[in-house]
């Protein structure tokens, strides 16, 4: 439909073609705007560990960070990594986001939740009461040994490298105590060592390194034990790292240790999956006593299933938006350039075939009568019975009812008289070839 056509539809034509084109951009707008969700939610529920733990402390550090955002981080408490991950799968609690140690299983990719990487290392430390040296968990056989509580990441990883050593069953005696009553038993003689992962500022371990007559335990086989599991990693505690002056520690320790990945639900909105992931960066990004600045946040230190977003935000960095406006200023336009964007696509197009699509609807109501009268042509003959030449009046005279009684815009007005016009030629023509023959015919 040319722009001449368009000017010559009356105004309710008009009306009508403009009204379709909006309701159907209203829609796309609506359907967009549920699907996109422009503004995120102004809390989020993070899952961290024990009180005293890394994964409280780390709760604390994202609570300030997206408190500047204008988000408040509602921090749950739990025994630690097993149960966190729990809480994460389980669609009926409210969790959105926590912190879940590499050992405790792997998140299928079909379930509910993603990584934004891995944040940490956190070392395996145990912690003994002997007179001699020990390199081993082999060497823990036949002692008292406290594996943390029930649902913590620490027993389950214990449980596993104790199996592997040897010392999982009797005579060996475990014991499921917090770590506060872990550190009292420990002091009094009443068990024989403490394993317990965390980082370097797990209350627990501060507390043990400074404690007299507890011993560090350097794996010999450090190596060896990481053969066992993908998820484990050798790290060094170096000589000295915790007090250069000291010389403390007096030599290099060697730990096993999984990674802390934090783990988010796929719904998510992804402005606070961004901010977690920018404070992540923050966080974790410096160095600590067993890695080196830059080493984490990372994403090849796992293999669960990995946020799309989380892969864009370490591929291509931070974004401008995000960078140089207030947060919820680079919300709302992020999310409106998603949303416009595919729009723009679809509707664009749509709007340039809307008219074509209206000569389309006014034109099929006649163009098949078109189809008949040109087969009411080809079937003129000449001498034709009466009966033929009047079954073809009634066809004709039936088209020009039809073309009388079609509701059509004005602006096509002039293709319906034009065929009412080559009614009437079919009709001379049919009369010329029936005229009866004269004596002028007959002679010639």
């Amino acid at each position: 439909m040319g722009r001449g056509k368009i000017r010559e539809l009356s105004p309710r034509a008009l009306t009508v073609l403009f009204a379709s084109i909006l309701l159907i951009i209203l829609i796309s707008l609506w359907v967009g705007y549920s699907y996109v969700r422009p503004f995120p939610p102004d809390t989020l529920v993070m899952c961290t560990g024990m009180e005293g733990g890394s994964y409280a402390r780390f709760g604390e550090l994202y609570r300030k960070i997206l408190a500047q955002n204008g988000i408040r981080v509602e921090l749950r408490p739990t025994s630690g990594a097993v149960e966190n991950l729990n809480l994460l799968a389980d669609k009926s609690q409210k969790v959105d986001a926590g912190f879940v140690q590499g050992t405790v299983g792997k998140i299928e990719a079909a379930s509910n939740l993603v990584s934004l990487g891995s944040v940490s290392y956190t070392p395996l430390w145990v912690f003994y009461r002997a007179e001699d040296i020990l390199d081993d968990l082999s060497q823990l056989k036949g002692r008292r040994i406290a594996i943390g509580p029930q649902g913590s990441g620490i027993q389950k990883f214990a449980l596993e490298l104790l199996k592997v050593a040897g010392v999982a069953s009797p005579p060996a005696v475990l014991y499921e105590y917090p770590y506060p009553a872990a550190l009292s038993a420990l002091k009094q003689g009443n068990i024989d060592a403490v394993m317990v992962t965390g980082q370097t500022d797990h209350q627990l371990v501060l507390e043990l390194l400074r404690t007299k007559d507890v011993k560090l335990m350097s794996f010999s086989m450090a190596e060896a034990y990481t053969r066992f599991s993908p998820d484990l990693f050798h790290v060094v505690l170096p000589k000295g790292v915790i007090n250069p002056a000291n010389k403390f520690p007096p030599s290099d320790f060697h730990l096993l240790s999984p990674t802390t990945n934090l783990i988010v639900r796929k719904d998510l909105h992804p402005a606070l999956v961004y901010l977690l992931l920018k404070a992540s960066m923050e966080i974790h990004g410096g160095a600590s006593w067993v890695n080196k600045a830059g080493e984490f946040p990372s994403l090849g230190k796992q293999d669960d299933p990995i946020s799309d977003q989380a892969r864009r935000f370490y591929a291509k960095g931070g974004s401008v938006l995000y960078d140089n406006l207030p947060f919820w200023a680079a919300t709302f336009l992020d999310r409106i350039i998603l949303l416009v964007v595919p729009l723009a696509v679809i509707l664009v197009p749509l709007i340039g075939i809307a008219p074509w699509i209206y000569t389309w609807r006014n034109r099929s109501k006649y163009y098949k009568l078109y189809n008949e009268l040109r087969n009411v042509e080809k079937g003129l003959q000449v001498s034709m019975p009466p009966e033929n030449i009047r079954d073809i009046h009634s066809r004709l005279d039936r088209i020009e009812e039809a073309l009388n009684s079609i509701r059509i815009s004005t602006a096509f007005l002039d293709e319906v008289n034009t065929m009412k016009e080559h009614v009437q030629v079919v009709r001379k023509k049919l009369v010329r070839l029936n005229l009866p023959e004269t004596p002028e015919d007959i002679k010639s």
